[in-house]
């Protein structure tokens, strides 16, 4: 590890592009510790901003949401506008279709519309969060239009913000800049719910209690490691399908083949698919959560509550779909099989063409399967552990979720960028001499 940190700081590039990295994700934490003018973040529940729709988006937020900060919206309307215009550029709308096949200019005008419709959603974002925030604790400490108006252009000004600094992450720093931004507000969050969940757990009123319940906590920390293990284990395993290359030797007037492979991820849709699922059953209690109590509304809870048998099945039902829809959605099998027709490329045994495209296609479903199987498990660990263990009912670390798989996901595609600028340097350091 120490070598791997002198290696990085060593070369001048990328020494530059870390702490480039380092500076905006420091702005990033700074602004989200700053609270907007004329809200009150004292009224603000801490159950409010971490249960339903608003959890989540306070988690992609990395807890900004709660303290009702600068960056309060952080890139969730960003990330929602980009889910959007991926899924309407599948042949729902034409334009956006054609834009995919045109390569980087196509890039650059999809990238253009889901800027603005960034704005648009961080609009209707910022002003539903503070219209409900006001109506339900009062947040707002001069109640006018103004001041409505006001706290609203903050929130769309700072989530416009935040997007540029991802931008800018991305293109001149390492990593990708939207993941890290929510990546650090995630682990900023950690040493506060470690501290939190050793002073709920431990008990020091007599000698037999504070062994017994210092075990339990050593305990704890065992399971949230090996759970830890078990994700970047599962996000590292990939499938691997073999593809031969017909290549011409001049010399010596012969065909060879060259072999690669075609590596497919196990959980090729990364968190998204319960990010989904877990905003489809949120957000409708949410709405009723502002509504007066009734049957009817008590009723809808029930049945969309997660952490109940109806809901809980309903939640793991959406995540293994979702995860089928977004994995398909993520790879072409199509452009995969017509690239690889073009390149001269081949999977041994199966014809070119369309043959290719289903065998991927099997090959993806197939491996969708444990990943689907590897997301319910993740997912469903916060809601069952306090079931099965007590100590972890009012623990502020929860075991699995969301946030531990973006957290493993991005660290490890972080590293893996660094190790390949690191094998490129060497590289062309050895051509030189």
């Amino acid at each position: 590890m120490l070598n791997f940190l002198k290696s990085v700081f060593k070369k001048g590039e990328l020494r530059r592009k870390v702490v480039f990295t380092l500076g905006l994700l420091f702005v990033f934490r700074l602004g989200a510790a700053i609270t907007i003018p004329y809200i009150n973040a004292d009224a603000i529940s801490a159950s409010a901003t971490n249960s339903g729709i608003f959890g989540i988006m306070n988690l992609l937020g990395g807890g900004t949401l709660e303290r009702f900060s600068l960056f309060s919206l952080g890139v969730s309307p960003y990330i929602t506008a980009s889910i959007i215009i991926e899924l309407l550029s599948m042949d729902v709308i034409p334009v956006l279709a054609r834009w995919n096949k045109e390569g980087n200019n196509g890039k650059k005008k999809k990238d253009r519309v889901t800027r603005y419709l960034t704005l648009v959603l961080g609009l209707i974002q910022g002003g539903s969060l503070t219209y409900a925030f006001d109506k339900g604790y009062g947040i707002l400490t001069n109640p006018t239009i103004w001041t409505y108006a006001y706290v609203v252009i903050i929130m769309i000004t700072g989530s416009m913000f935040a997007m540029w600094l991802g931008d800018q992450i991305t293109e001149k720093g390492v990593g990708n800049g939207t993941s890290l931004l929510i990546f650090t507000g995630i682990v900023a969050n950690l040493p506060q719910q470690f501290i939190a969940s050793y002073n709920a757990m431990v008990s020091w009123k007599s000698t037999q209690a504070a062994i017994t319940s210092t075990l339990w906590y050593i305990l704890f920390i065992i399971v949230y490691v090996a759970i830890v293990v078990f994700v970047v284990f599962t996000e590292n395993s990939i499938r691997k399908i073999p593809i031969f290359y017909a290549t011409n030797n001049t010399q010596t007037v012969m065909r060879t083949k060259e072999s690669t492979n075609l590596p497919l991820k196990i959980n090729s849709s990364s968190v998204i698919p319960v990010i989904f699922a877990a905003s489809v059953l949120a957000a409708p209690r949410t709405v009723i959560s502002f509504m007066d109590s009734t049957k009817t509304t008590q009723m809808i809870d029930n049945i969309l509550n997660y952490q109940k048998p109806v809901g809980f099945i309903l939640y793991v039902v959406m995540i293994v779909l979702f995860t089928f829809f977004y994995s398909n959605l993520q790879i072409d099998t199509r452009r995969i099989a017509d690239d690889l027709k073009k390149s001269g490329g081949a999977v041994p045994g199966i014809r070119t063409g369309d043959d290719t495209k289903k065998f991927i296609g099997t090959v993806l479903n197939r491996i969708t399967v444990a990943g689907s199987l590897f997301l319910t498990i993740i997912a469903a660990i916060p809601i069952i552990a306090p079931l099965i263990w007590s100590a972890t009912s009012d623990n502020q670390l929860t075991l699995g979720g969301t946030g531990l798989i973006i957290v493993a996901g991005v660290a490890l595609e972080t590293v893996r960028q660094i190790r390949s600028i690191l094998t490129r340097r060497e590289y062309h350091g050895y051509i030189r001499q």
